[in-house]
């Protein structure tokens, strides 16, 4: 192609090549079954030839508690807190034994080696070397985070990267002594070679070929600072980019298998790229819901992934598919506009057209930051473990795709209560013209709207045979969110019929305020289960307008419902914080942004007692309820809270609802105020 150098002139192979070999510990030379196409020079990939330990990490308990939490240290180096030794390579080629304790269950911790799918419980928390299975050890020191909980991770690994030396008949030399002696498997490593074409193209200011082969890399291809880069493969089916025995990162963008940093603009076509974790090992990669440790997520550990995007301005990625990843499989991190402050570098748009994720365990695309102009165009999501999308960023547009066997469109999801959402805002989104088929794999609902987000637009989306919940606006929040807002959920087609198994579900559920829901069928096929709710809506969420929706077959047709929370931490007899569960457990009552009524005026009943109180104030920054007058509060006393009466229930006219078995169905005596006469019942 002209104007692009080929990659094949930098030694990559693309070969499939593997071969079978015996190494002797402290020896550099294998005897191998065949030499194959192997030549000397050649970087390979060594599997059972060297036992070391690449990473060993902390995951601590997150203190939720509002007032001073302790500082939370995610996924820090053990540093020789919890020591690990003797592991002969019998378990595999990558394994990563974790190790809980928890002070809820004093003097025993327990083990797993298998991604919390077995966890080897009661084992007696001891000084001295602990024997675990087929001669590994474990020893404990005396460290701060076994008094308030933790989970130590520990990752063996039995390959090597090498350089072929030199070859005699059957024998191989190669750069580095093994450390064990027997079995071992040798193939081809393409990194360095494309590496290099890659360095070499950004600097002459070309593109790069990659012809038709199948390049196993073994650490991540990085694009630094490219100022036009184009990286174009023969073809999509051709070009495989095989990460599925790869460099493993910790909570880091390595097991990428690109990684753009920074730079000005940057296109990738025309490639497959494989992992290792498929979606029938989707709860391996994702939280193991360890007792001691918060947040410990599996694909930490065994991570790959397709793309990871940070900072570069202007990136366009184009007929390139993901297989098997156990991380984000096209993500996207960086810096943003704020206040103020406009970043040197940030990314100003990111396209993924006609782009496909199947078979993998977590999400699909991910940018957890305020990246701008993300656009997910005819792109296809089928079975991955994790969310379909998952965005933070700015001004996203998700047309055209098709989604099934996936996890929730997750937007918001921002876990900082800080000034600057108060004006430019995050997570505006516009989802349209979409087909969703079947259920969720993960999450609450296909199109989940999250904490922050604002400004979102669903409209024209088909759901096929949905048998979990379709679309949900959260105001149930965690200490650190802030709820969505300014929503627009309009002329979608939702098909509850299922056919899966029964389960309860729901077309709309609304527990967050300033919601438009309007022209929107929503029903089932056949006569309604009892299972099924058209609109779901909370008590608390104001400004909310419903109308003009066609709502058949159904269980119930509109369903109110009450928001009970419960009292935390009593400051005195007139305030008082939120109860908050293990890892920020999201409740009522909506932890409100900086820009509102502060539940001024707000009333909360108090369950068991029938007394009521009003709310003089909210503080959004400290996060504690002031009450008007005194009472005597207790921790855990559960109560609703609802808008006073100059606030106008939900607005529900012109809706039809046909052959539902209750047409309505209200918790609670604010939703008595709601006009229904304007609605068509049959």
């Amino acid at each position: 192609m002209e104007g692009y150098l080929n990659a094949r002139d930098f030694g990559a192979k693309g070969s499939c090549f593997r071969t079978e070999a015996v190494a002797t510990a402290g020896e550099r030379t294998v005897r191998v079954r065949e030499v194959g196409d192997l030549a000397v020079g050649d970087e390979v990939l060594c599997l059972g030839y060297n036992i070391h330990s690449p990473a060993a990490v902390l995951f601590e308990r997150k203190d939720t508690s509002p007032i001073s939490p302790r500082p939370w240290h995610h996924g820090a180096d053990l540093a020789g807190r919890v020591e690990h030794r003797g592991y002969g390579g019998a378990d595999g080629d990558w394994v990563v034994y974790y190790f809980d304790i928890c002070p809820e269950l004093p003097g025993i911790f327990r083990w797993t080696k298998d991604f919390g799918r077995t966890w080897h419980d009661g084992i007696p928390l001891r000084e001295g070397w602990i024997e675990l299975s087929d001669g590994t050890e474990v020893r404990f020191g005396d460290f701060e985070a076994r008094s308030f909980g933790c989970t130590a991770a520990v990752v063996w690994s039995t390959a090597e990267v090498l350089r072929i030396e030199e070859i005699e008949g059957l024998t191989v030399r190669l750069s580095s002594p093994a450390t064990r002696s027997g079995e071992c498997r040798l193939m081809h490593s393409d990194t360095s070679a494309l590496q290099a074409a890659i360095d070499t193209a950004i600097k002459a200011g070309k593109g790069l070929f990659i012809p038709n082969g199948r390049y196993r890399i073994t650490s991540s291809l990085r694009i630094e600072s490219p100022l036009s880069l184009s990286i174009v493969g023969e073809s999509c089916e051709g070009v495989i980019i095989d990460n599925s025995l790869g460099n493993v990162g910790v909570e880091a963008p390595e097991g990428s298998c690109f990684i753009i940093n920074e730079g000005k603009a940057f296109e990738l076509k025309n490639i497959t790229m494989l992992g290792g974790s498929s979606f029938s090992e989707r709860d391996q990669a994702g939280n193991l819901f360890c007792r001691g440790g918060d947040s410990v997520y599996g694909f930490y550990l065994k991570k790959s992934n397709a793309t990871c995007v940070h900072n570069t301005e202007r990136v366009y990625i184009e007929n390139c598919h993901a297989r098997g990843m156990s991380a984000e499989c096209f993500y996207a991190r960086g810096d943003s506009r704020k206040l103020g402050y406009v970043p040197e570098k940030y990314c100003k748009s990111l396209t993924y057209m006609r782009c496909t994720v199947e078979d993998c365990a977590r999400n699909a695309f991910n940018n957890n930051d305020q990246a701008e102009c993300t656009s997910i165009l005819y792109c296809k999501v089928k079975d991955v473990g994790g969310c379909s999308w998952e965005g933070a960023s700015r001004f996203v547009k998700i047309t055209g795709c098709y989604f099934s066997g996936g996890g929730s469109i997750a937007l918001g999801n921002v876990r900082r209560r800080v000034e600057d959402f108060e004006h430019l805002g995050t997570g505006q989104h516009i989802i349209t013209d979409n087909y969703f088929e079947g259920g969720a794999s993960y999450g609450i609902a296909l199109i989940a709207i999250g904490s922050t987000a604002s400004q979102v637009t669903v409209s024209n989306n088909v759901f096929v045979n949905c048998d979990s919940n379709a679309i949900r606006v959260i105001g149930e929040c965690g200490s650190a969110d802030s709820p969505p807002e300014n929503i627009i959920i309009t002329s979608n087609s939702i098909d509850l019929t299922g056919e899966g198994a029964a389960a309860e579900r729901y077309g709309i559920r609304i527990t967050a305020g300033f919601v438009t829901v309007a022209d929107n069928h929503i029903y089932t096929r056949g006569e309604p289960d009892g299972l099924t709710a058209g609109i779901v809506v909370s008590e608390d969420a104001t400004r909310v307008n419903i109308h003009d929706n066609t709502l058949a077959s159904l269980g119930v047709g509109v369903k109110g419902i009450t928001a009970v929370g419960r009292v935390g931490e009593v400051l005195s007899e007139v305030s008082f914080y939120r109860e908050e569960g293990r890892q920020a457990d999201a409740g009522k009552p909506m932890l409100l942004r900086r820009r509102s009524d502060r539940y001024r005026g707000w009333r909360i009943g108090w369950l068991g007692s029938g007394e009521e109180s009003e709310i003089l104030d909210f503080d959004p920054i400290e996060k504690s309820f002031t009450l008007k007058e005194g009472r005597q509060l207790r921790s855990g006393e559960e109560f609703r809270i609802f808008p006073p009466a100059a606030y106008l229930p939900p607005v529900m006219h012109h809706n039809i609802i046909d052959r539902c078995r209750l047409p309505y169905d209200f918790e609670g005596e604010w939703f008595s105020k709601v006009k229904l006469d304007e609605n068509y019942v049959f």
